[in-house]
């Protein structure tokens, strides 16, 4: 690729994902709890907890390891228990405690608030931006990422758990994700 067509190649991405947010909303925001509660088998994830991975996958990518946004908006993340054996309370997130399971209104507005400050920062940022390294600590080892490596790496988790949603949704006969 061209630097030339980066900026474009990234503006469609940036589109894309926003039109994917957008779609995976409109499922999510007339669910039940009930509805929020179904998964594909005992020992998978339920809807309200894939769709807490990714806004909080969103809160440390882009807080924890980029230093972008609002310390709140990371810190509504963080959790003081797990209902997880073994899961370190650092490592946990809003999926990990079972107990406490999220609404709809709470993921879409989690989904809103982790939106802002990727939206601004991929607007702002420049394709040499896109190539400045950070540094992540996780499990004792040390990894060198790019702000571009961060973007796509986002982009991809959220294609494959919203692609769980939908599955998830349409074997239980529930309006899906119209791609």
């Amino acid at each position: 690729m061209t630097e030339s067509s980066a900026p474009g190649l990234a503006a469609a991405v940036h589109a894309g994902w926003q039109e994917h947010q957008r779609l995976l909303l409109d499922v999510i925001r007339p669910l039940s709890l009930e509805q929020l509660q179904l998964r594909p088998s005992p020992e998978h994830w339920a809807i309200w907890q894939l769709a807490s991975n990714m806004v909080g996958a969103r809160a440390y990518w882009m807080h924890d390891i980029l230093g972008e946004g609002d310390h709140a908006i990371r810190d509504r993340f963080r959790m003081t228990t797990t209902t997880v054996p073994g899961l370190p309370l650092e490592d946990a997130g809003w999926e990990d405690d079972e107990a406490r399971q999220r609404t709809a209104d709470e993921l879409v507005e989690a989904f809103e608030a982790t939106w802002q400050p990727i939206d601004q920062c991929v607007r702002r940022w420049t394709p040499t931006d896109l190539e400045a390294e950070f540094v992540r600590d996780y499990g004792g080892r040390r990894r060198a990422v790019t702000r571009g490596w961060v973007v796509w790496h986002l982009v991809e988790h959220e294609l494959r758990h919203g692609t769980e949603v939908a599955l998830i949704l349409r074997a239980n006969g529930l309006p899906t994700l119209d791609i």
